[in-house]
């Protein structure tokens, strides 16, 4: 096997975690000697060990002399938990690959610095694409200090999101509907707007997908709520927030009946995400899964207020209903393009996801 090899079988120990590791990134490490992978680890909740130390731990003293492959620099702080450079070094690991350098500013560079300085050879890159998609939402939010937003819709082929009568279920299969919960609980939070809460009462949870519910969090131009929806009901299982833009109510954080309540002050709908977002950020939500409605997707979409995106297109046509995307006309070389595009069959469903600029 080589390198690569040996990288994937850490990249696939960090997928099997995210959505379970929040704040800190989904990292996996193995532990290779003379071709023989002694242990494998992943990232343990807050808290827990690193990945690298928990497949150290596995190995025990046969790890003396092997090589750790690990899809993120080690960790050369203190945090939660021990920096993991001097683990390694304590191990007796002989050379660490790693596949993408830690952002952060409290490691960016020093992990690997740490090591070479103890004399251990140290790859970086191998592969680095895939370890940057799965942490793509923390490199994005330590760097820019704004929380990473994704947006999904699911939609027939000439674009509805719903019939006439308003009728949404289900529009995709049960694969693409399992896919959606694992997404998220990519996300520490996930938002729908008003209409939304009031049409389908979702319940934003990851029952089917795995992870910790996130965050849930309502856009409304009031701060009332149907006190019948599984949103108030279970508030108090999870934060729950709702976010008020109205110039009526003075910008603020407040808390009524388990519900938090942040209002923006504005009436504008990019000038409000965008006071949404700041605020989010310093409470300590770094990303956000913008589940719907056409509305409240259309608004962040127009702020230029998304990084990601997820359309899963399901084989029907309605020839009208409810359209999913709702934005203001605009010339073509100022139109939205993705890019870094990919295509994923679900079931009888087409997930085509996508990367968007933000501002």
């Amino acid at each position: 096997m080589t390198d690569s090899d040996y990288m994937m079988c850490a990249l696939r120990e960090a997928w099997s975690v995210k959505g379970f590791t929040a704040p800190n990134p989904a990292v996996g490490a193995v532990i290779v000697k003379d071709g023989t992978i002694l242990a494998r680890g992943a990232t343990a909740p807050p808290g827990g060990d690193h990945a690298e130390v928990a497949a150290l731990a596995k190995a025990g003293a046969a790890s003396h002399g092997a090589t750790m492959y690990v899809t993120l620099e080690p960790c050369s702080h203190w945090g939660r938990t021990p920096p993991c450079s001097d683990a390694i070094i304590r191990a007796g690991i002989t050379r660490v690959v790693y596949a993408v350098e830690d952002p952060n500013p409290q490691v960016s560079g020093r992990g690997g610095a740490q090591l070479r300085a103890a004399g251990i050879a140290v790859t970086v890159g191998v592969g680095r694409e895939e370890a940057q998609r799965i942490n793509e939402d923390f490199f994005y939010s330590i760097s820019s200090h704004k929380p990473w937003v994704s947006v999904k819709l699911a939609l027939t082929l000439d674009g509805a999101i719903a019939d006439s009568w308003g009728v949404s279920k289900w529009i995709t299969g049960t694969e693409a509907r399992q896919r959606v919960h694992e997404l998220r609980g990519y996300h520490r939070a996930i938002a729908v707007g008003a209409k939304t809460l009031q049409a389908d009462n979702p319940k934003l949870t990851v029952r089917h997908g795995g992870g910790t519910d996130p965050v849930r969090i309502v856009f409304s131009s009031t701060d009332e709520i149907d006190r019948a929806s599984y949103f108030y009901r279970h508030s108090r299982e999870v934060q729950s927030i709702l976010v008020v833009n109205n110039s009526a109510y003075s910008a603020g954080i407040s808390q009524k009946e388990g519900i938090h309540r942040w209002y923006t002050g504005c009436d504008d709908r990019r000038e409000g995400i965008q006071r949404f977002l700041s605020l989010a950020w310093s409470e300590g939500i770094d990303s956000l899964f913008v589940e719907g409605g056409s509305g409240l997707v259309g608004s962040f979409l127009e702020a230029r207020a998304v990084n990601r995106v997820y359309l899963f297109y399901a084989p029907q046509i309605l020839g009208g209903g409810q359209k999913g995307l709702v934005l203001p006309p605009m010339p073509m070389n100022e139109s939205l393009r993705l890019t870094n595009v990919t295509y994923t069959q679900y079931g009888e469903d087409l997930l085509l996801s996508g990367l968007l600029p933000r501002t």
